[in-house]
């Protein structure tokens, strides 16, 4: 069974046999709770994502492509690709989905890469393999290279999207000056309608509230203060003028007036910066011990954070008296509050129709899940079954593919008929999920070592498909095959090299002899 192994091993891709280990990767607080790399690899910089069923559409910010996470393997080809500016906070910004419709925030360039035009929002349709039919709904400012915003949600069919003050400072900001339209806004995209929101210095999360409708968004501050907020329609944030809890009334009553817009203080704040990014509520059977909270991440420290909400989900209770003024002040602790770390900069949270958390991680290019242990190890266990070719995917490109369904044949109809063969399998896939990933990432990432894996496990999956076409009844019959193939493979890939190594070195040597005498 030894032998089987090597060659199921170097089949399976694994070309180098140890690779360098991951970092440790994000920690959470709840024993009861796992969280795993659902998908890596994710290059340019992955901000926001959207469930469209079961897959996921992923936005790559440096390169202008919307890409594809299908049964947790990002797909090759991009379902969209825009030429856009990347310079700072431009580029592909913001991605919410109703059904097969789906919306996209980008900061649009004459060519990839080129100088900014303008951030765009188009409504496509997903006609499951690429975004079609594009409708461009909506232009905004995009005069600065920063505070471009470009988070966007949905809710009872409207659709949402914010953005910074880009560098403007007028009556939108709380200025009592002449002032540019669309900055510092969170606006109606579709159906379009008035302002919902005002004073936004600049803002990476937008969500809605499952249970009571309302709006939160998580704002960037500037020198001090982070926020979270409840957003009420006709909300005035209060930048430039309030970053924060505001000092007094008469900090509030000098605001200059826009519409009927009105200011209130943010719901919690951070007097010193921790970038707070997505924010997300959750609504599901299998985290019924959190649909009392919001999830929230930032981009300076990588912590997911929990806060829990007050009785009618309008504000935040604490244990700690630190926290009992909704600020953390400077050298308090944030026990309370912290949730997890080690997710690098977070850009998105969401739950997903499996009613688990996904979190989208810029820096790590990764998508992480949160779920139950229960679950996790009852997915290891169905892996370990039945699933679950991570290299041979990521060499191939799809889990469909011939090569891939030939290697889950030969392990279903054949090894998993023999005790022996269940054990081996056991023991095979621990080993094997303790490094295929890494490798898969790798292959993700370098198209020339994909090919060079390909190239060389090629001449493998052609003897062990030998396995397919024979009938295996015992533990004989298994044993037996299982030596044969690995001395075949032991001829190609050893004893063959060596052969033709040491005919060159003769060649060689005659010929020095030859040049001697």
């Amino acid at each position: 069974m030894l032998a089987l192994l090597i060659v199921l091993c170097l089949s399976l891709g694994i070309l180098p046999a140890f690779a360098q280990g991951e970092s440790d990767g994000p920690k959470i607080k709840d024993d009861s709770l796992a969280v795993e790399v659902y998908v890596g690899g994710i290059p340019n910089n992955p901000t926001t994502m959207t469930f469209i069923g079961d897959d996921i559409l992923v936005l790559q910010r440096y390169d202008g492509q919307v890409r594809l996470v299908r049964d947790g393997v990002l797909q090759d080809k991009p379902v969209l690709d825009a030429s856009i500016a990347k310079d700072g906070e431009r580029g592909m910004l913001g991605i919410t989905s109703i059904g097969n419709t789906v919306y996209v925030y980008f900061t649009a360039a004459d060519t990839d890469g080129g100088k900014a035009i303008e951030n765009r929002i188009y409504k496509y349709e997903w006609d499951g393999s690429n975004l079609v039919s594009p409708v461009l709904l909506k232009t905004l400012p995009s005069d600065n290279f920063y505070h471009n915003g470009g988070a966007m949600t949905n809710f009872d069919g409207q659709v949402y999207a914010v953005i910074g003050d880009n560098g403007n400072y007028g009556r939108l900001q709380n200025r009592a000056t002449e002032w540019k339209n669309d900055t510092s806004v969170i606006l109606r995209i579709d159906p379009p309608g008035q302002y919902y929101a005002m004073g936004v210095r600049n803002s990476f999360g937008i969500t809605f509230d499952p249970h009571t409708g309302n709006l939160w968004d998580t704002e960037n501050g500037d020198d001090e203060y982070d926020e979270i907020n409840l957003v009420p329609e006709n909300f005035n944030s209060g930048w430039i003028e309030i970053m924060g809890p505001a000092k007094n009334q008469e900090q509030i009553d000098a605001l200059p007036k826009y519409g009927n817009f009105v200011y209130s203080d943010p719901e919690f704040s951070w007097q010193k910066p921790v970038a707070p990014t997505a924010i997300s509520f959750v609504k599901s059977d299998k985290l019924k011990n959190y649909e009392d909270s919001v999830f929230v991440g930032d981009c300076n420290t990588g912590n997911l954070y929990r806060f829990k909400l007050n009785s009618d989900r309008t504000g935040f209770v604490f244990e700690s008296p630190e926290l009992a003024d909704n600020v953390h002040n400077i050298d308090e602790s944030m026990d309370e509050i912290l949730f997890g770390t080690g997710f690098g900069c977070v850009t998105d949270i969401e739950v997903g129709p499996d009613g688990l958390v996904y979190i989208v991680s810029l820096s790590e290019e990764k998508i992480f899940r949160i779920l139950p242990k229960a679950i996790a190890e009852e997915s290891g266990q169905k892996s370990d079954a039945g699933g679950g070719c991570l290299i041979a995917t990521a060499t191939y490109g799809t889990e469909l593919s011939a090569q891939v369904q030939t290697l889950r044949e030969i392990r279903d109809g054949v090894l998993f008929n023999t005790d022996s063969g269940t054990t081996f399998m056991a023991g095979f896939n621990q080993f094997y999920y303790s490094f295929s990933p890494t490798i898969a990432d790798w292959e993700r990432q370098n198209p020339a070592f994909r090919e060079t894996v390909k190239v060389a496990i090629s001449p493998m999956l052609s003897t062990l498909s030998i396995l397919s076409y024979v009938d295996i009844d015992s533990e004989q019959e298994m044993l037996g095959y299982g030596i044969g193939v690995i001395l075949l493979n032991s001829v190609m890939y050893f004893v063959m090299p060596i052969f033709v190594i040491v005919k060159i070195r003769q060649h060689f040597s005659k010929e020095s002899n030859s040049e001697q005498s």
